[in-house]
């Protein structure tokens, strides 16, 4: 390697931005190579970097390449520097990897008709190149360079996985904790646990993630933390710092055009304007109604403007998400309204002796549904579940009727019904829900009571589980009852997953059930205009 004629004064090397800015390379979206110069969202993260951070953002914002650079760059220039790489797959972890490969190959590349000052940086790469290498069939190589590892001369290395439990690191990225807390919740429990636990104090961790899955999950957990963290006059080590990066903090989200969008999206833009104090270009707006075609429902999870856009979409394949999505806009979600003593109150149940039960508190009346309260847990005998019912009654008032699904009058080996042993326990207005032939018939059912119904803030809250974890309340239930992926375990495409949230799901559908084998009062019509509750 010649030295340039014209080498430039590089006394800005210790400076870890004028590295990223000047050093390397990655490749475009359209497969081009470009050096890297850190867009608006990546500058703000890196200046605000603390040791935990937790990110929520839009698609395309470029954070997880910004991460990849920052990894290489501290193993290059700190001795004995660890990082390590979770994604939600190990291929989408490997993916992660070729940035940093990609980033450390052309160190010392020089464009065609490269300038003076171009030939001086890859001169300069070339030799850190060589000092954090070794020479393999003359070219400069990592000392180790696996699938799930690069390993440098100077002891730093780079390894990744779906978890890292063991060993030390000093920085950590963990991608798509959303998508995991969703999809493998258990795993997601581990990574918190774990792998977080693998960084010091004086460490770096960096959550990032496109979130879903609603109010609930680990990563939506994480979240709120970090975003209440951001209050506090002082944070310490340990705590994250919450980043938010929206799909307007993009440039290239925009389209030239004169065209409009329709009323609804209107609506949507001048009330962010006018509540959040967002203002677009048209060229935005014209962008994100083009989107929208697209993504439809997912929209707003895949490309949020606010964080409360991301929390308040389901997942995909969401059964009641789009309806769920609705009422939070109407402000029909998470309202404080009191009981009415003029109107008849219902319990709708999804049953299991020693399994998971689910208990809706439901009360309608003009023309409108309250659900009032919600309750469910697992591996507790049947008196438990009365006594939350006797519990509800001191509250609120007498139950008209307790609505179980068919199997309530099935006998066990005993002889003895479900129906028989609440009323021993004191439980005797029950009323046995006809099985209905096909699913769903009921979810088409509780999809029309979802369009004038009002959930009170209690059904909101979490429950503990007999481990102590926190596990989804009812309405986060209802936002995640989803399909099941096609083909898995050879499930159809509109087959409903039986997972933690369809327990406390089928209850509610046991309450639209009722309502069309007219065990219930029939409802006035639906009223165009929702009536709040008294308070």
């Amino acid at each position: 390697m010649s030295k340039p004629s014209a080498f430039a004064d590089f006394s800005q090397l210790g400076n870890p931005l004028w590295r990223l800015q000047h050093l390397y390379w990655i490749e475009t979206k359209s497969g081009q190579m470009q050096r890297f110069a850190p867009n608006a969202a990546q500058l703000r993260l890196h200046r605000g970097l603390w040791s935990r951070n937790a990110v929520l953002k839009a698609r395309q914002l470029g954070i997880s390449t910004y991460v990849a650079l920052l990894m290489l760059d501290r193993c290059l220039f700190t001795p004995n520097y660890h990082a390590g790489i979770i994604d939600k797959t190990l291929p989408d972890a490997e993916m992660k990897l070729d940035k940093v490969r990609f980033a450390w190959e052309h160190l010392d590349y020089a464009p065609p008709g490269s300038d003076a000052a171009q030939q001086a940086l890859a001169y300069l790469g070339g030799l850190i190149k060589q000092r954090s290498g070794c020479r393999r069939k003359q070219e400069w190589r990592p000392v180790t360079d696996a699938r799930t590892r690069l390993g440098f001369s100077n002891g730093s290395d780079i390894r990744l996985g779906t978890n890292l439990r063991g060993g030390t690191l000093q920085l950590l990225h963990v991608s798509e904790l959303a998508h995991t807390s969703v999809h493998a919740p258990w795993r997601a429990r581990e990574i918190r646990t774990g792998a977080i636990n693998t960084v010091p104090a004086d460490g770096l961790i960096i959550l990032e993630s496109t979130h879903e899955g609603g109010r609930y999950g680990v990563n939506y957990e994480m979240t709120v933390q970090a975003m209440e963290n951001n209050a506090k006059a002082e944070l310490s080590p340990l705590d994250f710092r919450f980043f938010f990066f929206s799909w307007a903090d993009n440039p290239d989200y925009a389209l030239p055009g004169s065209s409009g969008w329709s009323d609804a999206l209107g609506a949507y833009f001048e009330k962010l304007e006018t509540e959040q104090g967002i203002r677009l270009s048209h060229a935005q707006k014209l962008w994100y109604a083009r989107m929208e075609r697209t993504m439809g429902a997912a929209m707003r999870q895949e490309y949020p403007t606010t964080p409360d856009e991301a929390f308040s979409t389901g997942n995909d394949g969401a059964i009641y998400g789009s309806q769920i999505a609705l009422l939070r806009e109407q402000g029909r979600v998470g309202a404080d309204f009191a009981c009415r003593s003029d109107a008849p109150l219902y319990t709708a149940w999804d049953l299991g002796m020693s399994d998971h039960t689910a208990i809706w508190l439901v009360q309608p009346y003009g023309g409108q549904i309250y659900w009032l309260d919600h309750y469910a847990s697992n591996q507790l005998p049947l008196e438990h579940y009365a006594g939350i019912i006797r519990s509800w009654e001191s509250r609120y008032g007498r139950i008209a009727a307790h609505l179980l699904p068919h199997d309530a009058a099935h006998r066990d080996p005993h002889g003895q019904s479900y129906v028989e042993s609440l009323a021993q326990e004191g439980i005797c207005a029950v009323r046995v829900v006809p099985r209905t032939p096909d699913v769903w018939r009921g979810i088409n059912a509780l999809r029309g009571l979802l369009e004038r119904s009002w959930f009170h803030r209690r059904t909101l809250l979490p429950r503990i589980n007999l481990r102590g974890e926190k596990e989804p309340g009812g309405l986060s239930c209802l936002e995640m009852y989803r399909c099941a992926p096609a083909g898995s375990g050879g499930a159809l495409r509109d087959t409903p997953l039986h997972d933690a949230a369809s327990h406390s799901a089928d209850a509610a559908r046991m309450f639209a059930e009722a309502l069309t084998h007219g065990l219930i009062a029939p409802l006035p019509p639906h009223s165009l205009r929702p009536r709040r509750a008294k308070m």
